[in-house]
């Protein structure tokens, strides 16, 4: 069974919406959420089993140009745009990486390292299996989202409806012994 850090586990929920919204700069934010997420999932004290697995809902809104092309490898950086709603796509839009009027924020590709938990679950799990210039509406379960606490002005046990699009993958990258043995002894999202 899949293990968290339960002392840790609501860092890696709830750093990643206040992170978005703050005024640090978005290379701040990002490199804050990989240290949180890194320091937590390799603490390796006071686990708990993690989440019940629910499943998630997706549609493919624009196929990818190359059905053949690769999708992203554990711990590569990939670079998406999103947009996140409470309710359905229909309802409150809550954050997006194309910009907001408030708060302020420019559009900017949100970039992140899919299979390590910087993310929450159900973005890891669905990233994985997109290919570059792919987009798909997505229905995430509280269970692989923010679970029954919530954040912010999402409720507990919400689910989340997000518009994702895989922009680009990076360079697979290349992995010490040390991020080796940490990969192979930490299960994905």
């Amino acid at each position: 069974s899949r293990q968290l850090v339960a002392c840790c586990s609501w860092c890696i929920m709830l750093l990643p919406f206040l992170l978005l919204h703050s005024a640090v700069s978005l290379p701040a934010r990002r490199a804050v959420i990989r240290r949180a997420a890194s320091l937590a999932l390799g603490a390796g004290a006071g686990l708990a089993p993690a989440l019940a697995v629910s499943e998630i809902s997706e549609t493919v809104l624009v196929p990818p140009a190359d059905p053949a092309s690769p999708t992203p490898q554990r711990a590569q950086k990939v670079a998406v745009d999103y947009t996140l709603w409470i309710g359905g796509f229909d309802k409150k839009q809550i954050d997006s990486s194309k910009g907001s009027a408030f708060p302020p924020r420019l559009p900017a590709p949100f970039v992140f390292s899919v299979g390590v938990g910087e993310v929450i679950p159900g973005w890891d799990r669905t990233v994985k299996q997109m290919r570059a210039g792919e987009t798909r509406r997505v229905v995430v379960p509280a269970s692989l989202g923010y679970g029954e606490k919530g954040i912010g002005p999402i409720p507990g046990g919400a689910d989340l409806y997000f518009e994702i699009s895989l922009l680009e993958l990076k360079s697979p990258p290349k992995l010490t012994e040390q991020q080796l043995a940490w990969l192979s002894s930490h299960a994905e999202p």
